[in-house]
């Protein structure tokens, strides 16, 4: 069966959309409640997500974190098919570069199943489960963004005819330079135990990781004539190597 490539862009922009409102969600659901701190949070002045999704509105989490994490897979998968598909761009790359592929892949499955996981077990009722799934999910996807934005950095040197894509691959490489650099304070804060600006530190990475997602709409949306030689070759700046 054939993939259809004019619907992949749907994607990345199902995935952005469901984790922006899922987080919106909770967090108007706290700040209406007038900011209460729930039983066992470790935060004592703003609540982490996993803390309001285990009380309030869990079936919102539950659903939407589903919905976020199935669309995620499928956007690390379609990213990457579209790298090397003949169809779209038909990069052949060095041999590491693909394995690099299959890496980002399998991260992401691994972040969007543990994502699942993280909404099934709560952070109060499945507290030591939680802590564990919750570092697999960020290692998963901490893992799968740097792996796509190593095999998809090439992209960002040169204007590409592609639907903007050296746009959309510098915006996916600064977004992940930039929660890479928040993650760093986000762990000094913590441990140094400045609660409140640690709480609204993860707020905003989550926020930023719709953005994330959304950027991918722009590496797999394709134009309804389709691709041609002449958009393509641009694209094939390297080497060939085999995938041995």
């Amino acid at each position: 069966m054939r993939v259809p490539l004019h619907r992949l862009w749907l994607l990345p922009l199902i995935s952005g959309i469901a984790w922006f409102i899922t987080l919106l969600s909770l967090l108007l659901k706290w700040v209406a409640r007038g900011l209460p701190r729930y039983p066992g949070q470790s935060n004592p002045y703003v609540a982490f997500i996993s803390d309001i999704a285990a009380f309030d509105m869990k079936p919102i989490f539950l659903v939407g974190a589903c919905i976020t994490a199935v669309a995620f897979i499928g956007t690390v998968c379609a990213v990457h098919f579209a790298r090397y598909d003949h169809r779209m761009y038909g990069i052949d790359d060095f041999w590491y570069k693909k394995w690099t592929s299959v890496l980002a892949m399998v991260s992401g499955v691994v972040a969007g199943l543990g994502l699942i996981l993280l909404a099934i077990m709560d952070t109060f009722r499945y507290h030591e489960e939680h802590r564990v799934l919750l570092l697999v999910c960020f290692s998963g996807l901490a893992l799968s963004a740097l792996s796509t934005t190593l095999v998809y950095f090439d992209q960002t040197k040169r204007p590409s005819p592609f639907r903007l894509l050296r746009l959309y691959c510098s915006a996916s490489v600064t977004i992940v330079a930039i929660e890479v650099v928040l993650g760093v304070f986000f762990t000094a804060l913590m441990y140094m135990s400045f609660w409140r600006t640690a709480g609204v530190l993860e707020w905003v990475m989550a926020f930023i990781g719709c953005l994330y997602m959304l950027a991918f709409v722009g590496f797999v949306a394709v134009p309804p004539e389709g691709i041609d030689a002449r958009e393509r070759d641009p694209l094939l700046q390297e080497p060939a190597g085999s995938f041995v």
